[in-house]
């Protein structure tokens, strides 16, 4: 009998419920499939491929012992299939927490940044800086340069001057007051290898504060503005001031007392942009 013969055979014999189970049991395959495909970092469908494949293997080859386990443990492997998957793990922001360090942290950090921020504006060059707050951001990012130093004048101008710095990949900075790594990039992302246009780096930016309490803020030497993307949102068209106040107010630090004494500039009118996780 052939291969046709005997396969017109049995679908002789389906029912609706067969149809209707082998329909169910085929779509979620197929999701599943496709689930783990979107996994560009660990690649979990090769293994999942393996795993089917033994299965079928022993099952074929009558070693019941085998086949049992493999049936077994099934939910098991499944489960952590999902733990293991890098958009699981994103999702649901399984990001460690940083310990809060016993050391003086010092306060006036973050106006290092924005003065430094300004002499590159001066300077017609623009700079992409991701602040990490709380949620540790290590497992997300891809550094070049990998440092653990103070945020000081001479530290970012060194950066700055030589060439380090760019729009292109992030200069990494921790609200403990330290410079982490520089040419820092998201090993998940919608643009993998740099940020060539201008607004490229908004895509991740909205996708990583919506599930961290990070900030990434962008110097922009064309406009001589800052574009400032938190909570998941991206704030266009701010000044040095106002980019400044509402990192304090994310980051729950106080105002100096020189930036209190500064001048409020009138604030331009601003835009914000939403777009989907990757």
């Amino acid at each position: 009998m052939s291969l046709y013969a005997y396969l017109m055979n049995q679908i002789i014999f389906l029912t609706w419920r067969d149809a209707v189970e082998i329909l169910f049991f085929s779509t979620a395959f197929y999701y599943l499939i496709m689930w783990l495909k979107r996994d560009r970092e660990k690649r979990l469908l090769p293994y999942f491929y393996g795993y089917c494949a033994l299965t079928f293997t022993a099952h074929a080859l009558h070693l019941s012992t085998i086949t049992y386990c493999l049936f077994l443990f099934s939910p098991a492997i499944i489960m952590l299939f999902m733990f293991m998957h890098q958009d699981t793990l994103q999702r649901n922001m399984i990001a460690l927490k940083n310990i809060t360090s016993t050391a003086t942290i010092p306060q006036d950090w973050l106006s290092c940044i924005m003065r430094n921020s300004l002499k590159a504006l001066h300077d017609n060059k623009s700079l992409l800086i991701l602040i990490e707050h709380s949620d540790a951001l290590s497992g997300f990012l891809k550094i070049q340069y990998r440092i653990n130093s103070l945020v000081t004048d001479d530290t970012l101008n060194l950066f700055t001057e030589n060439g380090l710095c760019d729009a292109q990949q992030m200069l990494w900075i921790k609200t403990d007051g330290t410079v982490q790594g520089i040419r820092a990039s998201w090993k998940a992302s919608w643009h993998p290898n740099s940020y060539t246009d201008t607004n490229e780096w908004v895509d991740d930016a909205i996708a990583y504060t919506t599930k961290t309490d990070s900030l990434i803020m962008k110097s922009n030497a064309k406009t001589q503005s800052y574009t400032l993307a938190f909570n998941g949102t991206v704030t266009h068209d701010l000044t040095v001031e106002q980019v400044g106040q509402i990192i304090r107010k994310q980051i729950n630090q106080p105002t100096t007392t020189m930036e209190k004494g500064l001048p409020h500039e009138q604030s331009p009118s601003s835009k914000k942009s939403t777009q989907q996780s990757p």
